[in-house]
């Protein structure tokens, strides 16, 4: 006969299953394709994050808008520079207090492409990037050398154009230096 600490543990087991369940078809998935959306998960430093992120920049055919806290890796940097070059609309927002002599500020702006640091009196701790207006690269990944060789980092990419107008919108009012509007 099982003890009652057992039979305590079984009955809470079988209310998170089904609290769980009842979670999971409450937050339904829109199916792929036509207004759907995928995503996928990428964990550094053993996935090759900067990796990541170049290929989506190389696919780039319309735009890359990029908001990113902390930005010193160079072959992120070079692959915006080449994007910029082949045509590419490519706008990126940088945290005023990360920006030093390891930045790409200077080698972007150098290069032409349109840089802004944040305005906002409090810090812009945000890591993404819009590309095309249909796929959206997100989460703790930060765009140096320590995020992509060291840290414990994730990147999120996400393909939706509901999403990525979300993620526009806000890009948007950073760069016309409105917050929270």
């Amino acid at each position: 006969m099982p003890r009652r600490r057992d039979s305590r543990f079984l009955q809470g087991l079988a209310v998170g299953l089904i609290l769980g369940a009842s979670a999971a078809l409450a937050v339904r998935r829109p199916p792929a394709g036509e207004g759907g959306w995928s995503a996928r998960v990428y964990f550094c430093p053993e996935d090759g994050c900067s990796h990541v992120v170049i290929r989506w920049i190389e696919r780039a055919n319309e735009s890359v808008d990029v908001a990113m806290y902390s930005f010193t890796l160079d072959s992120i940097g070079e692959a915006l520079v080449r994007a910029a070059e082949r045509g590419v609309r490519v706008r990126v927002i940088l945290e005023r207090d990360q920006v030093n002599q390891y930045s790409e500020y200077s080698r972007l702006r150098d290069a032409g492409i349109d840089v802004v640091l944040d305005s906002n009196a409090h810090l812009m701790h945000d890591k993404f990037a819009v590309i095309d207006g249909k796929v959206v690269l997100t989460g703790s990944f930060n765009w140096s050398l320590s995020a992509d060789r060291y840290n414990d980092e994730n990147l999120l990419i996400l393909r939706s154009g509901d999403l990525a107008s979300e993620y526009e919108s806000e890009f948007d009012e950073m760069w016309a230096g409105t917050f929270g509007g």
